[in-house]
């Protein structure tokens, strides 16, 4: 029995950030000068990303209106645990909205659900996101609850390698899939080469999806999960970090991670492919860590323009929102109309690693 993928939604705060107004804001703050001030604007302006979202008002206010980062910011910053408190307000919120509409998408009962797996890594709460939706949607009082936290930008794979295992347990079974990330709480002052790359690309959104087996009869598949696969590439676990400090999580980020993925990604996809099905054929939702990354994986594989469409909007109008991208990256797919009948997903995240996963089109089966 397969799995599919019966719903998929998303959800971003109401805090909207446009890229050169972000970039001129940090020059400002930071009172940034001459060469610096231009490599910021350059920075900023070469990321590919138009339009990033956070639950964090402040940016759109005077200084003096500053609630989170305060009016002495850069020069006092809120610690990691005003950050976190911020991140136990409001990331349930933004999961109980992407799971509200994955629900009403899918068109079943929440008490149908028999299990809910939360995926996170830029807070820490217990009991988790999981149990808040289980209260907030009323869910079943026995559903299996599952948290999955700090796997990083590619969460979402090992969310839906554990809903496809739950789904293809017993065909009854029906699963909800919340990613929910604020990047943007981890903003961080310190002027260094990663933290400037990671400010530049990080922000907030939420995504849910609904997996079971055995469609019922109003149930619409979107697409039937084939197979997964994993790889970590050796000697680079100092490649891509995140880790936690007194004023919120760092990202560790090296200039050779779009180098190291280039070359390995080719031997990856064919494996993930299977001889299947060829690269040409399959529409590639690649999470879009950020624009080297995208460019890195299409000439390894020499895809076509169209191939990777999806990928390149979500950045454009999202920016990084780590583990929730992906399922950024397959909505997006579904709106196209060019849509091939296979889709191959690929993720990065710390380690570093690689995550696959091979997706049919339900209506091609």
């Amino acid at each position: 029995m397969q799995a599919s993928i019966l719903a998929i939604s998303t959800a971003v705060p109401s805090f909207a950030f446009q890229q050169e107004m972000i970039a001129n804001k940090l020059i400002d703050i930071f009172s940034l000068k001459d060469e610096k001030a231009l490599k910021i604007k350059q920075l900023y302006e070469n990321s590919a990303i138009t339009t990033r979202y956070s639950i964090i008002p402040d940016f759109q206010k005077e200084r003096s209106e500053w609630h989170f980062w305060g009016k002495e910011f850069p020069h006092v910053v809120p610690g990691m645990a005003q950050r976190n408190d911020c991140y136990k307000k409001e990331a349930p919120k933004l999961a109980l909205e992407a799971a509200k509409q994955a629900l009403l998408s899918w068109g079943g009962s929440p008490k149908e659900l028999t299990h809910i797996i939360s995926v996170s890594c830029t807070g820490v709460i217990a009991p988790g996101i999981e149990f808040e939706l289980m209260q907030e949607l009323d869910l079943h009082p026995s559903i299996q609850r599952l948290g999955i936290n700090f796997m990083g930008c590619f969460g979402a794979f090992k969310g839906l390698s554990v809903a496809q295992s739950f789904a293809q347990e017993n065909p009854h079974h029906r699963i909800l899939l919340v990613c929910t990330e604020l990047c943007s709480l981890h903003f961080q002052q310190e002027q260094t080469p990663d933290n400037i790359l990671a400010n530049s690309l990080f922000s907030d959104g939420a995504a849910a999806i609904i997996v079971g087996g055995d469609p019922r009869p109003f149930e619409k598949p979107l697409w039937n999960i084939i197979h997964q696969q994993s790889f970590a590439l050796a000697n680079t676990a100092e490649k891509m970090k995140w880790e936690a400090s007194d004023q919120g999580f760092v990202m560790k980020l090296s200039h050779t991670v779009p180098v190291l993925l280039g070359r390995h990604i080719k031997s990856f996809a064919e494996t993930l492919l299977r001889q299947s099905y060829r690269v040409e054929d399959c529409d590639w939702a690649i999470h879009p860590g950020g624009k080297s990354i995208l460019q890195a994986v299409e000439k390894a594989l020499n895809l076509a323009p169209e191939q990777t469409t999806a990928s390149w909007k979500t950045l454009a109008n999202y920016g990084n929102m780590s583990s929730s991208t992906f399922i950024f990256v397959l909505a997006e797919l579904l709106k196209s109309k060019r849509q091939k009948g296979v889709t191959a997903g690929i993720g990065f995240g710390p380690g570093l690693s690689i995550e696959g996963i091979l997706l049919k089109a339900h209506h091609d089966l």
